[in-house]
């Protein structure tokens, strides 16, 4: 069995540093072959104030939430 992919755009929230944030996240929506549930990767965030220091906040979206680092600007997830 395969899996369908297809990319979708969702709405998302970051908490950290002191704030809590809305946000858009892009990611990859993936279906398990033989079931009817599916899980995201590769989200990428947008929509985010232009003033969000950097550091570490947790990503809620799509019903799952990971560890995302903000540094220099740019994104990086997951963090372990």
């Amino acid at each position: 069995m395969t899996s369908n992919r297809e990319i979708v755009r969702l709405p998302g929230r970051l908490v950290g540093m002191g704030r809590e944030i809305q946000c858009s996240v892009q990611a990859v929506k993936v279906s398990l072959p033989g079931t009817v549930e599916y899980n995201y990767i590769r989200p990428h965030i947008f929509d985010v104030p232009a003033d969000l220091q950097d550091g570490l906040y947790c990503l809620t979206f799509g019903g799952m939430s990971e560890k995302v680092q903000r540094h220099t600007g740019a994104w990086i997830a997951p963090v372990a």
